[in-house]
């Protein structure tokens, strides 16, 4: 148990660190933090990953008397739970009709427990609208229970249909209402798979459990029962299935890990269908019904009062992608065998059938995924292979990429030139203008290079502000030093423009090399350096080429 200073609220802080009047520390919220009013550092929101880290709190502040008279109901519920338990567990065996204490300690339990989910949606307007439907359910289920005390449990028949059964039944779309007003406020995000998860695995639980208690609730000539009494008949079980699968979704969807006060939630549910489940089946004595529906009832209104952290993106890996998926392909199995052995259940077929379809899509969208992976894979190795070939400025070929241009052009036993060239006078360019126009003047320059010679040439940046060209299948150093020739009249032809709207005049040095047949990458570039500072010594803005 609990004190009421530790009642967790849905902020993720505890009455004490909210209320002053329930402890010495205060929270204020500012500029989408939570700092304390003491010396301890302020907590900063989180998200919350599949690994249960801390997830983002929301700052809500919640009046004296909500925390206290929240604390109060949850205890007063449990301690009834725990009463009713030892009663059931203990106390002497009577036959089912005949046990009124009993049966008033529950009813007391599932009123308190409305009382504690509606004091949450009167104490704070978070999540309002789910706890007061849940609340509203409970106090449903509790009225039903009066109802039958008082008018109908001294009836020596019960009737078909009466308002105790209304007051159930609306059990049924005001908690169901109010689960999903809870998935959409506390998660942001879920995958398409998750979804049909938890379709597959709703479907399957929901089989199972018409295969358990629907065989063995509805009468054996349900053809000559009346329409009414058929539909009151199945109107619990039917209820029961669509609640349980909604429970075991929301488990689906959270990626099969509950955090706070979901796990008390979905207990709560799941045994209020599974009792409903083996009462309906006449398969649970009188001691395990009124011992364990107090018991629903308490983690219900523990729920409401438990910390929930907002889950941004839930993400599932490893085994908990392919268990539940596997899992429910193992319970259709099992239906359908069930079903030709002679014992056919059609709630139980439909549902499978709609599980199986469910599980075929679920399968089809992995396989999407994958080849989603796939191409985005290939896409960034294509992209990182380009990078890893292209100088970041001008885009043109780096060294690594040159080198393979050349090695291509040598197993091809082609006559090749190489032209290393060199920007004059770059140095005072960068000091007088900068070096943003510096890199424009390097744009510029592999530019009209690249569109002085042929489409298959290679053009690239050998680092700074020299440049290599590979000329593939050059016949003779004639044709070399023309093409020479008319790389260096291209680039200085024309005035090369600034990003200030100004222009400058760029020439630049060439030194030539016609390789042979067996030159190597690095020996041509050095003969190539040696005619292009030949040239930076014979005056620059000229050609010098020779053959090797």
């Amino acid at each position: 148990m609990f004190p009421a200073s530790q009642i967790e609220l849905p902020t993720g802080r505890s009455p004490r660190a909210i209320c002053p009047a329930l402890g010495r520390e205060s929270l204020c919220r500012r500029d989408g933090r939570l700092k304390s009013a003491g010396s301890s550092p302020p907590v900063a929101s989180k998200n919350v990953s599949d690994s249960g880290s801390e997830g983002r709190l929301v700052g809500v502040r919640v009046p004296r008397w909500g925390a206290r008279a929240g604390a109060s109901l949850v205890l007063l519920t449990m301690a009834l739970a725990v009463v009713a338990l030892l009663a059931a567990l203990l106390g002497p065996r009577v036959v089912l009709g005949e046990d009124t204490w009993r049966y008033v300690l529950y009813t007391l339990s599932v009123l308190l427990s409305a009382a504690a989910c509606l004091c949450r949606a009167a104490a704070t307007p978070l999540e309002r609208p789910a706890w007061a439907l849940l609340g509203a359910g409970l106090l449903t289920w509790g009225l039903g229970n009066v109802y039958s005390l008082v008018w109908l449990r001294h009836l020596d028949t019960y009737p078909v249909l009466s308002w105790g059964d209304a007051l159930w039944l609306a059990w049924y779309p005001l908690v169901g209402a109010a689960l999903v007003l809870l998935l959409r406020s506390r998660i942001s995000a879920v995958p398409r798979n998750l979804w049909f998860d938890g379709v597959v695995v709703g479907c399957a639980t929901g089989a199972v459990y018409a295969v358990v208690v629907i065989g063995a609730y509805l009468p054996d000539d349900a053809a000559s029962v009346r329409g009414v009494d058929l539909v009151a008949a199945f109107s619990y079980p039917a209820g029961d299935i669509v609640l349980l699968a909604m429970v075991t979704s929301v488990l689906a969807v959270h990626g099969w890990r509950l955090h706070g006060g979901w796990g008390w939630l979905v207990a709560g549910l799941a045994g209020s269908a599974l009792i409903d489940g083996a009462y309906l089946s006449a398969n649970a004595s009188d001691r395990v019904l009124f011992g364990a529906w107090p018991l629903v009832a308490a983690a219900l209104a523990r729920a409401a009062w438990k910390a929930v952290r907002r889950v941004e993106q839930v993400e599932v890996t490893g085994w908990r992608m392919f268990a539940a998926p596997a899992c429910c392909a193992l319970v259709v199995l099992g239906v359908l065998l069930h079903a030709a052995s002679g014992d056919s259940n059609p709630v139980a077929l439909v549902l499978v059938t709609v599980s199986y379809l469910a599980l075929m899509a679920r399968v089809g969208l992995l396989f999407a995924d994958v080849r989603r992976v796939q191409a985005r894979l290939e896409a960034a190795r294509a992209a990182a292979d380009h990078l890893s070939r292209t100088d970041p400025l001008t885009g043109a070929a780096n060294r690594r990429a040159f080198g393979e241009a050349f090695d291509g052009v040598r197993r091809d036993e082609n006559c090749a030139g190489i032209l290393l060239v060199d920007i004059d006078h770059f140095k005072q360019i960068n000091d007088r203008y900068g070096h943003e126009a510096g890199d424009a003047v390097i744009v510029a320059v592999i530019g009209r290079m690249a569109a002085a010679v042929r489409r298959d040439d290679v053009v690239g940046r050998w680092g700074g502000e020299e440049f290599c060209v590979l000329l593939d299948a050059v016949p003779d150093a004639e044709v070399l030093g023309q093409v020479a020739e008319k790389v260096r009249t291209a680039v200085c032809g024309e005035p090369v423009p600034l990003p200030d709207g100004s222009a400058i005049d760029v020439t630049v040095s060439v030194g030539a090399v016609l390789l042979d047949h067996v030159t190597t990458l690095d020996f041509a570039i050095s003969t190539a350096d040696e005619q292009l500072y030949a040239a930076k010594r014979g005056g620059r803005n000229q050609v010098r080429a020779t053959a090797l």
